[in-house]
C-alpha cells in the first residue's frame, strides 16, 4: 500500500510528523519507511527514530521496513468468538495436525484458533513447541513432557498473540521442523493473505526458519483474498482442510508438490 509521495514544501518538526504518521496508520493500517521519506522530505533514518519512538509509547508496532496501527481494544477478546466459529472443522483439522507429530520434534504454532485446537489435542510427547500465542502457551502448560517457547513481543488483544520488532528479531538463528499456521484466506493464484501485516511479519520470519510448511484451513478460507500476501501456495508442503477442494484447484495444488489432505 503506497503513500502518496508528494514532498512537503517543508519538513515537518519532529511532533508535528509524529502526529501525521499516526494519522495515516489510522488511515491506512500501514506506512512503509521509503514512502514516508519522500512525504515529509526527511532522511529514512529519522522516520525509523520516529517510528521507535512512536513503539515505545505504544501506538504502533515497527515491521520489516515500516509499521501498523497498534490495535488497542477493550476488555472483550475476539478469540474466544472465533474460536466458535467452524469449530467442528478446526477440532478435526486439530487432530490431523496433532496426529502428525513425532517425539523429538521442534515445531512452530501460529496464533490462530486452528492451532489452539490442535493445541489441546496434541500427545503430552517430548517436543518443543515455539509459539507466539499466550492461549497456546497456557493450554501446553498442564502437558509436562512438551517444552514451550513462548516468543516475546507487543500483544494483540484480538489474537492474544505477541507481535512487532521484537518478536521478530526473538526468530534469528532458531531453526524448527514444522510451522504449522493458518490464515484467513487462501487461493491458488493469490496465495494465503491474512489481514494484518504485524501477524505477516512475523509469520513470514517463522516460515522463514521451517523445513517444512503446514497450512491448517477449513473451507471458509478458501478462495478468499485479505488484504496482506503471506506466501504464495507452492511454498506450503501440507494443507490439511476438511472438504475436498476443486478437481482442478486440487491438480494446480498438487503440480507444485502440495500434499492435500482432508481430515476427519
Amino acid at each position: 500500500m503506497e503513500i502518496n509521495s508528494t514532498k512537503k514544501t517543508e519538513s515537518l518538526a519532529g511532533n508535528d510528523r509524529k502526529k501525521e504518521i499516526i494519522s495515516l496508520l489510522e488511515d491506512l493500517g500501514v506506512v512503509r519507511v521509503a514512502d514516508m521519506s519522500k512525504r515529509f522530505g526527511v532522511t529514512e533514518e529519522t522516520i525509523r527514530r520516529d517510528l521507535e519512538r512512536l513503539e515505545n509509547e505504544g501506538l504502533l508496532l515497527r515491521t520489516h521496513g515500516g509499521a501498523v496501527l497498534n490495535r488497542k481494544e477493550g476488555p472483550e477478546l475476539p478469540i474466544l468468538q472465533r474460536e466458535m466459529v467452524q469449530l467442528d472443522e478446526k477440532r478435526r483439522i486439530g487432530e490431523y495436525a496433532a496426529a502428525m507429530i513425532k517425539d523429538g520434534e521442534v515445531i512452530a504454532m501460529d496464533a490462530s484458533t486452528t492451532c489452539l485446537q490442535m493445541a489441546k489435542l496434541l500427545p503430552n510427547k517430548e517436543i518443543t513447541v515455539i509459539t507466539y500465542s499466550l492461549a497456546i502457551a497456557y493450554e501446553l502448560v498442564k502437558k509436562t513432557n512438551i517444552q514451550i517457547f513462548l516468543i516475546g513481543g507487543y500483544l494483540d488483544r484480538h489474537s492474544l498473540g505477541n507481535t512487532g520488532t521484537p518478536a521478530e528479531k526473538m526468530m534469528e538463528g532458531y531453526h524448527v521442523d514444522r510451522f504449522f499456521f493458518s490464515c484467513q484466506g487462501f487461493d491458488v493464484q493469490r496465495g494465503v493473505s491474512e489481514p494484518y501485516e504485524a501477524h505477516v511479519q512475523l509469520k513470514k520470519c517463522i516460515a522463514d526458519i521451517a523445513d517444512q510448511l503446514v497450512l491448517l484451513a477449513d473451507n471458509s478460507k478458501f478462495q478468499r483474498k485479505s488484504l496482506v500476501r503471506l506466501m504464495a501456495m507452492e511454498r506450503i508442503n501440507t494443507l490439511v482442510t476438511d472438504k475436498l477442494l476443486p478437481s482442478d484447484e486440487l491438480q494446480e495444488m498438487e503440480s507444485h508438490g502440495i500434499h492435500v489432505v482432508i481430515a476427519g
